[in-house]
């Protein structure tokens, strides 16, 4: 008999210990913290965090790595009379914010451009703000005052980012400047992607037509 009130005692404290760890949802005895699985969209797209500017704009990885390339790619031009066509250093710089792909073309129409993303703009400026001050405009005509043929306001220079080719290691990436009809030019810059340090302007390829 005895023994028979034992086996049911540990029958019903079993019992009462598989009801307190169901009403857990299976956590242990004691309080111990739960493991929560992160929903995946509360993981991170990527490895790295997006570029954030000074207004706390966030830019996602693939338009900071457009800001980049066009970072260095207007540090370069800006920063090479041989380029440019102009010994001087240009105190204002409007750049239109679409990009086009025949930006190097002088023939061309430029009827159809990817808009540059505010954030997008915001760091380039932020980025060149100690070489130059750079304004985004939607068009030429804005920024260019009717004297003669035309020429830039300000004494400044018009602008006219491309859309990046890339081959493997290898990009390659249109530009044109403009102050006046007797001084433009247009050419395609190469980059080449190298460890550790990202895209880096290694030259130029093709024709540059000079104005």
């Amino acid at each position: 008999m005895q023994r028979a009130l034992v086996t049911t005692a540990a029958a019903m404290i079993l019992a009462a210990l598989a009801v307190t760890t169901t009403g857990c949802g299976g956590s242990a005895v004691g309080g111990a913290p739960r493991t929560v699985h992160p929903r995946a969209s509360d993981k991170p797209a990527s490895g790295k965090p997006a570029v954030v500017t000074h207004d706390g704009t966030a830019i996602t990885q693939a338009g900071a790595k457009d800001a980049e390339i066009y970072v260095r790619v207007m540090r370069r031009y800006l920063s090479t009379p041989g380029e440019n066509s102009f010994p001087q250093a240009f105190k204002t710089v409007y750049v239109l914010n679409q990009a086009y792909p025949n930006a190097a073309d002088p023939n061309g129409k430029h009827e159809r451009g990817t808009p540059i993303t505010p954030a997008t703009q915001e760091h380039v400026i932020a980025a060149l703000a100690g070489m130059t001050h750079v304004i985004f405009v939607a068009n030429r005509g804005s920024v260019i005052e009717a004297k003669g043929c035309g020429q830039v306001k300000n004494g400044g220079i018009l602008i006219t980012l491309g859309v990046p080719a890339i081959h493997g290691h290898e990009m390659r990436f249109p530009i044109n400047g403009f102050v006046a009809c007797a001084g433009a030019t247009w050419l395609t810059y190469v980059l080449r992607d190298q460890p550790g340090v990202g895209w880096q302007v290694t030259g130029t390829t093709g024709t540059m037509a000079i104005a």
